[in-house]
């Protein structure tokens, strides 16, 4: 199977600090590929060049066979590259479904950027939005507004309207994070189901070993801004390398 995103030696540096190096990684249609490391493995930096927040010093970039290595974010984002951040950014004053709303339009303008979104993709928008609150769990509070949301639900709206979107791989930039743990289980759960009902790709960062192992099918592990591993869970688990480097001890796998 091709890869539906594929980087190769991918280089940075800020100054003499070098982030990456020679980084090479692909996601296959439909994988859950989670990057892993310890504070300033290079993590950040190479999902914001993966993403075109950052442009590589060497190394490509390809997305569905195009090369997008010197492409912006936005236009990336037009291909279909989904993206959440750390910190969920939703419409707080609006509710939840006119959150769904503004992301579905911002969807259809996407394609005719210079047009308006047509009265009669009001109905499909309606149809739309009826089956992200039912994909993500939200039916039942479709009118909230989402200032008065607890913080994983927040996230969980996030994820929602990036899903509106329509992308063919989604980023997820340490999806859990500032979570409890009742909210991190409902998370990896919501994802997996995403996963199922959509067979998105996915690629994400995240510190919480529970997390990565419960939604990933392929791990890389970056340390000092090289990729030191990279295979299955299973794979990853043994690597007497990766705990000793990442992890510390064996037992860090197993808590």
């Amino acid at each position: 199977m091709s890869a539906l995103l594929q980087a190769t030696t991918l280089d940075k540096s800020y100054g003499p600090i070098h982030v990456l190096r020679a980084v090479s990684l692909a996601i296959a249609p439909g994988e859950s590929h989670v990057v892993i490391g310890p504070n300033g493995a290079g993590k950040t930096t190479l999902f914001k060049v993966l993403t075109g927040e950052l442009y590589p010093d060497r190394g490509q970039v390809l997305f569905q066979g195009a090369d997008v290595t010197r492409m912006p974010a936005h236009r990336r984002v037009h291909r279909g590259f989904g993206r959440t951040f750390q910190v969920a950014k939703v419409f707080t004053k609006l509710s939840v479904q006119d959150n769904l709303r503004v992301a579905l339009e911002a969807g259809a303008r996407r394609g005719n950027p210079f047009g308006r979104v047509a009265a009669v993709r009001a109905a499909a928008f309606d149809e739309d939005i009826a089956t992200l609150l039912d994909d993500t769990g939200f039916a039942a509070q479709r009118g909230a507004l989402a200032g008065t949301l607890a913080y994983g639900d927040r996230k969980r709206l996030e994820l929602a309207m990036v899903l509106a979107l329509k992308p063919a791989v989604l980023f997820l930039d340490e999806p859990t994070a500032g979570m409890s743990a009742a909210e991190r289980q409902a998370s990896v759960r919501l994802l997996q189901e995403v996963k199922r009902r959509r067979g998105l790709a996915m690629l994400m960062t995240e510190h919480d070993m529970e997390v990565v192992f419960g939604l990933a099918d392929r791990i890389s592990v970056l340390h000092h801004g090289e990729l030191i591993a990279s295979g299955s869970p299973a794979a990853i688990r043994a690597d007497a390398r990766v705990q000793e480097v990442y992890l510390g001890d064996e037992g860090a796998f197993h808590a």
